[in-house]
């Protein structure tokens, strides 16, 4: 049996990976870190304690995302440290650490790998998601459950208009010229659903005048450019928030809309704001008991399938989601889920699949049974175990 320290933070799939370790043959001890209160690229303190607590040995370190402050520690230590990151974007991972040879970092997202690849780093690689069906199945909707849950359309996730996300606020100093600029690369971001454009439109003048307003400071080594940073993190969370609001406005005006955010929606009195839901206790209840579940990716995401994805069909729910690339290796469009090219294309099939519920409940179960039999954290576990 081999021994595994588990990174614990408030992250998604905790419990259900900890299991299929276990199940796994595999001794899992947690150990807490303190994600969000100390910087996980460098930190002495938290460094020396987790050196301290491998010295008891472990066959290696594992963590969802990828956290620089655990690598150099493991690769000071000859531990492998394995990372299974599922956010985007995700500034960690171009740091120069990640070329560590201890290093296995997968990663949910096709293009981010291959962008990485081609940077010469040999250490990350493709694992898409999962969802734990076996604790879905388990999951009785009673029918007062059903009456809270159910809607013909519901939609789960952040609309990025908080405060706390608005990053475009910190642009504001720009000239009007520049700030025109932005607006036009966004809406033509909004327009095209398979490609992203954000960063290769942000011209050295751009990057130059956005430096002046809001810079942002690269350490030596970091793989990841001005660039990148000002689309990822500050235009992609703007488009995601139009995209968002507008097409949920738009079907909260055609159908029974339940959303789950902990956004107010006072300027949308037609939607049924739900407020947020518990990701274990109640996120399950919403994808089994809607009609139709909505997934809008995050702009950021360039190919690869969101964990919401996953967890509908593992559910069994029904999905329509925007295009993203790499749900062509493993689902089928029509059988398994369905998606949408525009948001005129998105509202159409919606009203189809509405009014066609037996195509509906086909497509649902579908998707359901390929999640159930190549998709679970115990397939994802079995598949690090091997690469290890």
């Amino acid at each position: 049996m081999g021994k595994v320290i588990y990174l614990q933070w408030d992250c998604f799939g905790e419990e259900y990976i900890c299991k299929s370790f276990r199940r796994a043959g595999l001794d899992v001890e947690m150990y807490p870190v303190p994600y969000g209160k100390v910087s996980m690229r460098h930190d002495e303190a938290f460094e020396a304690a987790l050196s301290q607590k491998l010295e008891s040995g472990f066959d290696f370190v594992f963590s969802f995302n990828y956290f620089p402050a655990v690598a150099k520690v493991c690769h000071k230590m000859g531990i492998r440290y394995v990372s299974w990151t599922y956010d985007s974007p995700f500034m960690y991972l171009y740091d120069a650490s990640i070329t560590f040879s201890t290093n296995l970092a997968f990663v949910f997202d096709q293009a981010t790998v291959e962008e990485l690849t081609n940077k010469g780093v040999e250490t990350v690689h493709y694992l898409p998601m999962a969802a734990p069906v076996d604790t879905y199945d388990s999951l009785y909707s009673s029918s007062a459950v059903r009456r809270k849950y159910e809607s013909e359309v519901a939609f789960v996730g952040s609309l990025y208009t908080e405060e706390r996300q608005d990053q475009m606020k910190r642009l504001a100093g720009v000239s009007e010229e520049v700030m025109q600029y932005l607006e036009s690369i966004m809406g033509l971001q909004l327009q095209s659903y398979a490609m992203p454009i954000l960063e290769r439109f942000l011209k050295p003048e751009i990057i130059k005048e956005l430096s002046r307003v809001c810079p942002i400071p690269l350490e030596e080594g970091e793989m990841q450019s001005e660039a990148w940073m000002y689309a990822n993190y500050f235009l992609a969370r703007q488009v995601t928030a139009r995209e968002r609001t507008e097409i949920l406005d738009q079907i909260g005006k055609l159908h029974k809309l339940k959303i789950y955010t902990p956004e107010p929606t006072p300027q949308f009195p037609h939607i049924e704001n739900m407020g947020p839901v518990d990701y274990c206790d109640g996120m399950p209840y919403v994808f089994k008991n809607a009609k139709i579940n909505l997934n809008i990716s995050l702009k950021s995401i360039y190919t690869g399938i969101p964990l919401r994805a996953f967890d509908i069909m593992g559910c069994g729910g029904f999905l329509i989601s925007d295009f993203q690339q790499d749900f062509g290796g493993l689902f089928v469009p029509g059988e398994d889920y369905v998606f949408y090219t525009t948001p005129e294309d998105l509202y159409g099939k919606t009203a189809y699949y509405l009014e066609h519920e037996d195509e509906r409940v086909k497509i649902a179960k579908s998707g359901y049974e390929k999640v159930k039999a190549a998709h679970t954290y115990d397939h994802r576990v079995s598949e690090i175990l091997k690469a290890l």
